[in-house]
């Protein structure tokens, strides 16, 4: 129901209109948050411009259809809009109820752009289109025009595809954006509209907003990202400022003389406390986050705006509890209140930025829980104290600066040590086995194909602190089951820091130590079974050795080893190392024995079986192992029944089909057997192949 308190008869010629002062009071101030009208019956929300956070505030303004083109008139203190189920102009006051106006000369269609300008309680409103165009409608009660729509000019001369616009605060110009990015400047007097410049984003920017200091506003209705943009830069651009709500129908209104941050209430916000270079303050675009109920460690502090250091925060997320060593894995402890996405930067060159590839963690999800997570130092990283930065959020794919709804931002100053650390990267090996050790089989070798890479991380006498391997799964043509190791002959397990091992399967970090247990000398196990990390297609019986069959199906791995006194180089062993295959435990391996298990191992050919390889199963079958002789694992032709083979400037080895002996597939193999490795080096170049033969 409707109340009257006073009744207002204005006349334009003869025709009579009711200006109705209703019950409804206004908002009581011009407010620091925005407005925001979303959904196909309208509901209003408030929207925090600093982190994006929003809340319902009415979802039921007296209407079954969308309100449009909203304006905030700080002359009055209320709403404006256009009301699609009465097709005009609509007021809101702090009862959040919309109460249609008769307009004369209505133009008789609905708008969804509009905004009241400062200097002038007018109500402006615009439709493309070469019908309609820019109009204007008083809304003060003195003027001789009130509530009379005025055109100021037509949709032929001021042509844009736009979706809302926004009075600056002070020079009476309006600003907007078109799907395409361009900024415009729009002369209401006139109609005149200016390209400006294209601002670098494009979308439906169905919400537009000015501060008190001229930064325009805009947020797309596509992923709700809010952007910011100087308008008075001579070459203006958006640049992201929060993660805002999305919607297919969007439509903003703030008062343009209220301060992004408002002071005079409790502050709601956190930010970080780095210096301002990293985008810390508002000023500077810093990270902030609303505050809620997930955040880093156990407790959240809140500002208007951030403490730069050397204030600080007191931050008790993170723990950092190794040393940050260039080149080296170090020890984090993260602890967290709620659930979210948890993403870490550290500025490892000091230029004083955040950069998307200094990440240490990406969109890690934890939830009301304390974690020990293993974080890598570059070996580029500068020596000497630098930052951190931590986002915890429920929000994934955050960047390291801008507004979040939720979560909380914890900056840490931290020291990098390098030594001035040098790296070797080693050759790239092919690592080809024949798993019918000890017969030969069908000597095709592709039951195991890897491809290896590896790098040793050096201190400044040439010692090695870290090893670190990385290999993909190229074919597996077995069908026993076979696991994957490195042994790094003369080399203690005893000297490896275990806590910083860095073991990964695809990507994944494994829970497992690569370390295997009970050895002589240091065995870096990958797995005791490679079939387990391939999925085979239908009907194909081995991965990537049949026509048909490559499978999309991979496997790889990462192992970082460092050690706890780094090694002389003369001292240590050299590429491809010392890799091996070797069988599952109480798995079928061939007809000489039942289920061998990890004592039948296959090495490259003169290399060291392990401490745990079974002495018994040698010389069996076409076996001719003398290992005291250290001559290991050949036929008594001299064949092997594993190899190591480095491409070169090949772009890669290809090996034999399922069931093609590989002197068939490479002729010239034969010959470098025979010569002990002296003739037909290339023999594995493709050139030298019976290409037919090959996979």
């Amino acid at each position: 129901m409707i109340y009257l308190k006073k009744i207002r008869i204005l006349s334009f010629a003869g025709l009579m209109i009711f200006h109705l002062s209703l019950n409804a009071a206004p908002f009581e101030s011009c407010p620091s948050k925005a407005f925001l009208m979303q959904q196909q019956v309208a509901k209003l929300y408030g929207v925090n411009l600093v982190t994006g956070n929003y809340s319902l505030l009415s979802d039921d303004l007296g209407t079954t259809g969308k309100i449009n083109a909203i304006g905030f008139n700080f002359h009055d203190n209320y709403l404006y809009g256009w009301g699609y189920e009465w097709g005009t102009l609509v007021r809101i006051g702090s009862d959040y109820q919309a109460t249609p106006i008769t307009l004369l000369y209505n133009p008789g269609v609905n708008f969804y752009v509009g905004d009241i300008a400062l200097n002038e309680n007018s109500y402006y409103f615009y439709k493309k289109g070469a019908s309609y165009g820019l109009y204007k409608v008083s809304l003060d009660v003195q003027s001789d025009d009130y509530m009379q729509v005025i055109k100021v000019i037509d949709g032929q001369a001021l042509s844009l595809t736009i979706f809302d616009f926004a009075f600056h605060p002070t020079n009476n110009l309006l600003y907007t954006v078109d799907r395409d990015g361009q900024l415009y400047q729009i002369n209401v007097t006139s109609g005149v509209a200016t390209a400006l410049a294209n601002v670098g984003e494009q979308g439906t920017f169905g919400a537009v907003y000015f501060d008190i200091d001229g930064y325009l506003y805009i947020s797309r209705n596509s992923d709700g990202y809010v952007f910011i943009i100087d308008v008075a830069d001579s070459n203006p651009q958006a640049t992201f400022f929060a993660y805002g709500p999305s919607a297919s129908q969007n439509d903003g209104a703030r008062c343009a003389l209220a301060p992004i941050v408002d002071e005079s209430v409790a502050a709601t916000t956190d930010y970080g406390d780095a210096p301002d270079s990293y985008g810390t303050t508002l000023f500077s675009n810093g990270a902030r986050h609303s505050v809620s109920d997930n955040y880093l460690g156990t407790s959240i502090t809140t500002e208007h705006n951030a403490k730069v250091y050397p204030k600080t925060d007191e931050d008790d997320g993170i723990i950092f509890l190794t040393p940050l060593l260039a080149g080296s894995d170090s020890l984090i402890q993260v602890q967290v209140t709620g659930a979210g996405y948890l993403n870490i930067w550290a500025d490892w060159d000091r230029d004083g930025q955040f950069t998307a590839d200094e990440k240490l963690i990406s969109d890690k999800y934890m939830a009301d829980t304390t974690e020990v997570i293993l974080v890598n130092t570059p070996l580029t990283a500068l020596n000497g104290f630098t930052w951190t930065r931590a986002r915890f959020t429920t929000v994934a794919a955050v960047v390291a600066s801008g507004g979040v709804s939720d979560g909380e931002v914890e900056d840490y100053r931290v020291l990098v040590t390098n030594p001035g650390n040098s790296q070797i990267q080693d050759t790239p090996y092919y690592l080809a086995f024949e798993d019918s050790w000890p017969e030969q089989g069908d000597y095709d070798m592709n039951d195991v194909v890897i491809l290896q890479n590896s790098s040793l991380l050096l201190t400044d006498t040439y010692a090695v602190k870290q090893i670190e391997f990385q290999g993909e799964v190229k074919a597996l043509g077995a069908s026993y089951h076979n696991g994957f190791a490195i042994q790094l002959d003369n080399i203690l397990a005893s000297n490896v820091d275990t806590s910083l091992v860095r073991f990964e399967i695809n990507g994944v970090l494994q829970e497992s130590s690569a370390i295997e247990e009970g050895t002589q000398y240091l065995v870096i196990n990958i797995t005791d079974d490679l079939r387990n990390h391939i999925q085979l297609s239908q009907d194909c019986l081995y991965y990537r050795t049949e026509s048909n069959c490559s499978n999309s199906s991979l496997m790889t791995f990462s192992v970082t080893v460092p050690f706890i006194t780094a090694i002389a180089l003369e001292q240590f062993p050299q590429a491809p190392y010392n890799p091996f295959i070797f069988a599952q435990e109480g798995t079928y391996h061939g007809d000489l024995f039942f289920h061998p298990g990890r004592g039948l191992e296959i090495h490259l050919k003169n290399k060291k079986p392990t401490s745990k390889a079974d002495d018994s199963l040698f010389g069996l079958a076409d076996d001719r192992t003398q290992v005291s002789g250290e001559n290991t694992y050949q036929t008594s032709k001299g064949l092997p029944w594993a190899l190591a083979i480095n491409p070169g400037s090949q772009e890669e080895w290809q090996h034999p089909s399922e069931m093609v002996d590989i002197l068939h597939a490479y002729p010239d193999f034969q010959k470098f057997i025979e010569s002990n490795g002296n003739k037909a080096t290339s023999w594995f170049a493709q050139s030298n192949a019976v290409n037919s033969k090959l996979y």
